[in-house]
Formats: structure tokens, C-alpha cells, sequence
């Protein structure tokens, strides 16, 4: 099950991830999205999901608006700490309405809703309009580069060059298999979005190339720790719960 989570709180999201892929080892978080704008320019790609948690209050204005200008695809599931949303939410594709602090519990039966709801319909409304949806989806077209400046150069790299990107400082960094590190005008949430599917966030703080990784070994905190092909300072691990979904990445 591909899964996009809309939230503005960095240990809400994270926490809420890996509650899904720990009671569900087969969910991909294809995203998280952190503002209206973030998820606008997602929510208008062509990028296929399965169900989209959301919390209703962002920093740039409500979810309600993202909804409101384009239509979602998919059925939603708010996590929010308001009640008086409530018939608001279920007007807006909502299948599920969960207070937080939301426990295992909430979560576990909000996707057991989902999943019934989808065998339900056994190939019924909700399967058709998603294989109807695949097919007359735009193909979107992948970048093959970005924009990254280096002092007061600004210079084209091309994506395929790129083995991971980075946080340092509040900033956003990209470093290319020959070593060089460039600074980059976009959130490690936008990369996300427009990394093609080479590209996997191993954590809040790195998105790797999957032709970086050497080898990965098990740390003593049962946490992967994985070796790259190019000299890198840091310690780059991924979290026991976003393992299986990871080496599932990494073989395909």
C-alpha cells in the first residue's frame, strides 16, 4: 500500500510513519508532505498512491484547501487534534477521523476500514476509478536535472549524478558520485517529490541513490548502517521499521 502522510510536525509525521509500516510492513510512505504548497504540487503529479493520511491545521493554511483545488484521488484519513473538523473532514473523502495523540490502536483500525472498504468493492467503484485513473494520468515527465549553486555559480547537474542528498545546518545539499557537494534551493521533501524512483529517504536527514550503496551491515541498536561508494563524514542509518520496505527498494 502506497501511502502519503500531509503533516507539519516533524515527530508527528515521523512517529505516524513508522507506526503504519510497523503494524504494516508492506506500506510504502511514498511522502511526507509538510505544507498546503508541498502537498498541491504532489497531490498534481501523476505519482500513484493507495491512501493519504492528513492533518487538517498546516503552517501555510488548511488541508481543506489542498482538497478543495485538487481533488483527491484516493480516500483520506485526518489525524488531527481538533474535533470541530469533523463533517468537514467526511465531506472531503474522509474515511476515518482520528484525535490525536492517536495510539496504535486508532491506526490500525483506520486501515482496517480502509481494507475493508476496498475488498467491499471487489473490483466495484473504488478499483475502477483507480484503474481508470492510472490510465488517463498524464505520464510524468521525470527531470533529468536541477539547478544547484556552487559560490556565486548556479550550475545544471544532472540527476543521474547525484548519490545522495543532505541536511547540514538547515540547509539542503546534494553530493555527486565524484565527491562535490552543492548547495540546493528546495526542502528534502521536495527532492523527495522529484527524485525519481532511484532515490530512497532512509531517514529525516538523507535520500540516497540506490547505485551508492555498497554494502549495509546490522548495527547493535538492530538499525542499518549503511556503507556508500563515495567518501561521506556521517553515519547514514535506516530504522528497524522502515527496513523491509527499504530492502525491498534496494533489490528492485
Amino acid at each position: 500500500m502506497r501511502v502519503i502522510i500531509i503533516e507539519d510536525e516533524d515527530l508527528t509525521a515521523e512517529d505516524l510513519a513508522q507506526t503504519l509500516m510497523r503494524l504494516d510492513p508492506s506500506i510504502e510512505i511514498c511522502g511526507r508532505l509538510a505544507s498546503v504548497k508541498e502537498a498541491l504540487a504532489f497531490l498534481s503529479s501523476a505519482v500513484y498512491i493507495d491512501l493519504i493520511f492528513s492533518d487538517i491545521q498546516l503552517g501555510d493554511g488548511d488541508s481543506f484547501d489542498v482538497f478543495m483545488k485538487v481533488p483527491p484521488r484516493v480516500p483520506i484519513v485526518f489525524c488531527t487534534a481538533y474535533d470541530q473538523y469533523m463533517l468537514d473532514a467526511f465531506k472531503n473523502f474522509g474515511i476515518d477521523y482520528i484525535l490525536k495523540p492517536f495510539s496504535d490502536q486508532h491506526i490500525k483500525n483506520a486501515l482496517q476500514k480502509y481494507n475493508l472498504m476496498k475488498r467491499s468493492f471487489n473490483m466495484g467503484v473504488m478499483d475502477l476509478l483507480g484503474e481508470m485513473e492510472k490510465k488517463t494520468a498524464p505520464v510524468r515527465q521525470e527531470p533529468k536535472s536541477l539547478i544547484v549553486s556552487s559560490g556565486d555559480r548556479i550550475i545544471p547537474l544532472k540527476i543521474k549524478d547525484i548519490a545522495l542528498c543532505y541536511i547540514e545546518y538547515d540547509n539542503v545539499f546534494v553530493k555527486t558520485f565524484s565527491g562535490k557537494d552543492y548547495l540546493i534551493n528546495k526542502s528534502l521533501e521536495e527532492m523527495e517529490i522529484t527524485l525519481h524512483d532511484d532515490f530512497f529517504r532512509v531517514n529525516r536527514q538523507h535520500i540516497i541513490n540506490r547505485s551508492v550503496v555498497d554494502f549495509a551491515s546490522t548495527s547493535f541498536t538492530r538499525k542499518l548502517v549503511l556503507k556508500l561508494h563515495v567518501e561521506y563524514s556521517r553515519k547514514i542509518t535506516v530504522s528497524r521499521e522502515k527496513q523491509p520496505v527499504f530492502m525491498e527498494w534496494l533489490q528492485n
